[in-house]
């Protein structure tokens, strides 16, 4: 017995969708009259515009009004951030005056953050010579603690 590897010949063609005879032929005529009436499309009805209210009549010069204004704030706020009027140095601001001042808060928030050898990298940058800040025998111990 011989058995056909066509898998498509094996199974019937029905999907199950089927339309009746002669459905389409008629079908635009049978929805055009199930469709309602409409008076304005077929010119029987002359409707007369709403009449206009004050906030129809405003609305075009409010709209206007709110972006000339967006406008003014957005020039304010380009014009504030590019002059140097504003004092934002750490000196004038008294919370940071009192925080940077308070040294448990520096060596808790400040000093924790920063690696020694990131200190030690920013004193070599600035040119800070290392055998000048301690004496011979610290100097090396200190070299020798690095390196570990």
């Amino acid at each position: 017995m011989k058995q056909d590897n066509d898998i498509l010949s094996r199974i019937s063609h029905n999907d199950g969708l089927r339309v009746p005879e002669g459905y389409f032929e008629d079908f635009a005529s049978r929805v055009a009259a199930s469709l309602p009436v409409n008076e304005l499309a077929e010119g029987k009805a002359v409707v007369a515009p709403a009449p206009r209210t004050l906030w129809m009549r405003v609305r075009p010069y409010a709209y206007m009004a709110a972006m000339f204004a967006g406008i003014w704030c957005m020039l304010k706020m380009f014009n504030m951030m590019a002059t140097g009027d504003h004092d934002l140095s750490i000196d004038h601001n008294p919370v940071m005056v009192a925080a940077l001042s308070n040294s448990s808060f520096v060596n808790d928030y400040v000093y924790g953050d920063i690696d020694e050898c990131e200190i030690l990298d920013g004193m070599y940058d600035e040119g800070v010579d290392f055998p000048e800040m301690f004496d011979e025998a610290s100097a090396d111990s200190a070299i020798s603690t690095i390196d570990e």
